[in-house]
């Protein structure tokens, strides 16, 4: 009986591959991929072109102002806990492991 359960489970994992795998094959064929990289050139274009324009006239010349921050960051204050959680955890197991390492050097070197 488990053993029935577990090729249950096992199917249920293959099937959401299978639709996973099946929504990204309609994503690179329908073009999406593509369309997301020529709007990209497009907008770069458009940015030579201002910078361009703006040689032309003489203007003060940014480089912030051509170019586009795509970097959004997501973090909250969960993520920031976590990461503060998990940065003194890393911080703690590296010097316990150290001193470790120290104590048993001491004992038989």
């Amino acid at each position: 009986m488990k053993k029935n359960n577990k090729s249950k489970y096992f199917f249920r994992l293959l099937f959401v591959f299978f639709l996973i795998f099946v929504s990204l094959l309609i994503a690179y064929e329908s073009g999406y991929y593509e369309s997301k990289l020529s709007n990209k050139a497009v907008l770069t274009k458009e940015a030579m072109e201002k910078f361009e324009e703006d040689v032309k006239n003489g203007e003060v010349i940014d480089i912030k102002n051509y170019l586009k921050d795509e970097n959004v960051d997501y973090s909250n204050g969960i993520t920031k806990i976590g990461n503060k959680i998990s940065n003194g955890l890393s911080d703690i197991f590296t010097n316990g492991l150290d001193g470790l390492f120290n104590a048993l050097k001491g004992l038989f070197w």
